[in-house]
């Protein structure tokens, strides 16, 4: 939880309510908040794709790219509120948020309400029409995996799983003020953007074991049980951009750190193998993967631009989890 406008507005030299300078004007209730990005939690489609070789003796190697859709959660405010509460004086339908040390190329229009001097609500970000706060999520895994069969028998067999693998979380999280005048005209000076991007990519090793069971054959084809429980370690490379840009993109001012950690994660699979013809198989199943200790951004903004420096911690816990159908082609 991050709270990132409030409804109202600063006057900054009192001369819009004459009550003195750096005055508060409005209800103060709070429009946005990073909260409102939680969810529920987005079911996403995406794909594994295997290719392998079977070699002499059973030992399967294979490369393996798993890739899920990318996914947005998406909150705004505008100028009505909710309980549509707008002021006596229309004072609610404005935003604020508490950014400070911007230039004057931030300032936005310099007369948004008809009283008071020009310059009274300074800054995109006091007195704000609109504002719009966005976090997309991304999550690919590249591995190459060796299947080494330990023991097998006539209706069962164990294997063991290993070989290098990257895994890739990206997160990138997006905040929109828009400052409109007087006249309601949005100048490409009244526009500002933030942008807090934190990319995972963890390099490591992943290491497990599978048992198979074939449950019988039926007048449709066989049945076989398959379960899996795999565990990994990574050294955790993460890169971390922070921006603020103005509309027109004519001035930016940004932050970009390196962090690193080690990462260990655990997964495991449950599925049902159909063999509906030789050589053909068809696996309904499902997974669940778990990784520790990589970094995060809970509370997204800096609100001093003059550093834009945000808070980064260690994500105790991920866990991804899902679905899995997929037909497998042997030859």
């Amino acid at each position: 939880s991050q709270q990132i406008a409030v409804r109202g507005f600063k006057d900054i030299d009192g001369s819009i309510a004459g009550l003195g300078p750096n005055r508060f004007i409005g209800s103060g209730v709070e429009a946005l908040n990073t909260n409102q990005l939680l969810g529920p939690s987005t079911l996403t489609p995406g794909w594994d794709l295997h290719i392998g070789w079977r070699l002499q003796g059973g030992i399967v190697v294979e490369a393996n790219w798993l890739h899920l859709v990318g996914v947005e959660y998406h909150a705004s405010a505008s100028i009505l509120p909710p309980d549509f509460n707008v002021g006596t004086q229309l004072e609610n339908t404005f935003l604020f948020s508490p950014v400070v040390n911007f230039p004057p190329a931030f300032a936005g229009p310099a007369q948004k309400i008809p009283q008071g001097n020009p310059g009274a609500t300074y800054g995109i970000w006091n007195g704000a029409s609109q504002m719009s706060i966005a976090l997309t999520q991304r999550f690919d895994i590249y591995q190459l995996n060796v299947r080494i069969p330990f023991s097998e028998t006539e209706d069962h067999r164990i294997y063991g799983l290993f070989g290098p693998r990257k895994v890739w979380i990206w997160e990138n999280f997006d905040w929109q003020a828009v400052d409109t005048d007087v006249n309601g005209n949005t100048p490409a000076s009244g526009v500002a953007n933030y942008h807090n991007l934190v990319s995972n990519a963890l390099y490591g090793i992943h290491a497990g074991f599978g048992h198979d069971w074939f449950l019988g054959t039926s007048p449709i084809g066989g049945l076989a049980f398959v379960g899996e429980a795999e565990g990994g370690m990574y050294a955790d490379l993460v890169k971390v951009r922070a921006a603020y840009t103005l509309g027109d993109r004519s001035v930016s001012y940004n932050r970009a750190r390196d962090l690193s950690t080690l990462s260990p994660s655990l997964e495991f699979r449950a599925a049902l193998t159909w063999y509906p013809w030789e050589a053909i198989s068809v696996n309904i199943g499902y997974d669940v993967m778990m990784f520790f200790n990589t970094w995060g951004s809970p509370k997204p903004v800096d609100f001093n631009l003059g550093l834009v420096d945000p808070q980064y911690e260690h994500i105790f816990f991920r866990m991804y989890n899902g679905l899995r159908f997929s037909v497998s082609f042997v030859f």
